[in-house]
């Protein structure tokens, strides 16, 4: 019975009236919305309207229209998107496909329905898959701007040719702020590859050793360590006798007089002197 009484006198929840656009009330709602609230939080204030009537002010009334989108931007988070502007690849997607059939971005964010371009960046830097989504669909605008240009210049005519020719630059330079690879004067290049890494070479060093007991000599080779510069002995050579000076040089002058032998032998002629002295001293 008691719960009967209350159901009867429980009352129904009050419908919020009808709330006329005013400067002051815009100001106030820009002005909490700049300071960090979300449009849920200030729509649920009575004094407040709703969050469709909000949408229809900004559809509606351009300038404030303008003040609204500055204050989403400037109450934005710096460090996130907040909880309304959490990425959204529906919106994502929706935001390529306007680009893409040659609405620019700012009309698209100035669309109350739309994220703040403040916003639309951010998830730019955030998200790969978006940043290559719009960097394919300014390409799509690039080649729109393209064939726009082409159509206008064939149906330029002499008088509206200075009018066609100013045109024609800033579709020019537009398509190349948007597609520089494809449509851009100066082409983007590849970063440099890195420098190859430096080649170390090693040069090894003889040295001649004498052992001072028995005159003998050999060589030894050093190669330097690259870790500490120092070189360091790796191989060594054969001890052998010291080399007999003028012994080498009689052998050397044997040698010299039977080549001479044997070659005046086979010319028939007498063999000459293995030294030269035609006024006889020797």
């Amino acid at each position: 019975m008691a719960s009967e009484t209350e159901g009867a006198g429980a009352a129904a929840p009050a419908k919020r009236g009808y709330v006329k656009f005013s400067a002051r009330l815009a100001r106030v709602l820009c002005a909490r919305i700049a300071a960090g609230e979300t449009l849920r939080a200030v729509c649920a204030d009575p004094d407040m309207p709703n969050r469709g009537t909000v949408t229809r002010w900004a559809r509606e009334q351009p300038r404030f229209a303008r003040i609204y989108h500055r204050a989403k931007a400037a109450g934005a988070p710096p460090e996130g998107l907040g909880p309304n502007t959490t990425y959204c690849p529906v919106t994502a997607h929706e935001i390529c496909a306007r680009l893409a059939e040659g609405e620019s971005l700012t009309a698209i964010c100035d669309d109350p329905a739309m994220p703040a371009m403040w916003t639309v960046m951010h998830w730019q830097r955030r998200s790969a898959d978006f940043a290559d989504a719009l960097t394919l669909a300014r390409r799509t605008q690039a080649e729109r701007l393209a064939d726009a240009g082409w159509a206008m210049a064939l149906a330029a005519t002499p008088e509206t040719a200075i009018l066609t020719s100013v045109r024609l630059a800033q579709l020019r330079w537009t398509a190349a702020i948007k597609s520089p690879r494809t449509h851009g004067r100066l082409k983007p290049s590849e970063p440099p590859a890195p420098p190859p890494q430096p080649q170390v070479l090693l040069f090894k060093y003889f040295h001649a050793e004498r052992d001072e007991a028995t005159g003998h000599m050999r060589m030894v080779t050093y190669v330097p360590d690259p870790a500490t510069g120092r070189a360091v002995r790796t191989q060594e050579g054969p001890w052998q006798a010291p080399v007999d000076g003028a012994a080498k040089a009689a052998d050397i002058e044997r040698l010299s007089r039977e080549r001479l032998a044997r070659r005046a032998e086979a010319s028939g002629r007498p063999a000459p002197s293995a030294k030269h002295d035609p006024e006889g001293w020797l």
